[in-house]
């Protein structure tokens, strides 16, 4: 079996956040309401991708996969292959096994691989530097998945947070609005994404 290779997850990834910034670009000639409802969507997409190279990444990584700059991570256990390195993640070294693995916030993709790929790795160190940007999108994609009390309460934070003020704006005018930023918060998630894991692939 061919060992698993970084560049193919950070290609396809690229490749969907290209699309997703097309359509972002084509939307601007639409009404307003419907540049709203399109940006929704793309963020929705684009955090799944993102969940999904996070993952990929991980698995791969513990399965013998070198970075992109040619080295290699130095690993707890080295799983046989990617279905393994699942299981490995949810058993190795816990004193009790879990259910599920996460991939939406810093703390949690460490937690998830802790024990097979060790803190001190280069992936888990970019994971880290990138929490702030990667916790604003699990925010956004939550109240936009869930609607819930408490997604809505954290939609409210990063509000205040980003514009020093409690404004009463939806999510499709936080995402599209250039109003009180440079360049429209979509579009700096899109071109975070692709950012953060080329981080999280190359190793340094």
């Amino acid at each position: 079996m061919p060992t698993p290779q970084l560049s193919i997850t950070l290609r396809n990834a690229n490749n969907i956040i290209d699309k997703l910034e097309d359509y972002r670009n084509q939307s601007q000639s639409l009404d307003v309401k419907y540049q709203y409802f399109i940006s929704e969507m793309i963020m929705l997409r684009l955090f799944g991708a993102f969940e999904d190279s996070i993952s990929q990444i991980a698995f791969k990584l513990a399965s013998g996969a070198s970075y992109t700059n040619g080295l290699s991570p130095t690993l707890n256990i080295r799983a046989s292959n990617i279905a393994s390195a699942r299981a490995l993640f949810l058993q190795h070294g816990r004193p009790k096994a879990i259910q599920n693995l996460k991939w939406t916030q810093a703390k949690h993709i460490s937690d998830s691989v802790k024990y097979v790929i060790p803190t001190t790795e280069k992936f888990i160190q970019n994971v880290q530097f990138h929490g702030r940007i990667i916790n604003e999108m699990r925010i956004i994609r939550n109240v936009l998945a869930h609607s819930s009390t408490s997604a809505k309460a954290e939609f409210k934070t990063l509000i205040r947070q980003t514009y020093g003020a409690q404004l009463p704006i939806t999510t499709g005018t936080f995402l599209t609005s250039t109003r009180r930023t440079s360049i429209p918060n979509l579009q700096k998630y899109l071109l975070s994404t692709k950012i953060i894991l080329n981080d999280m692939t190359k190793g340094t």
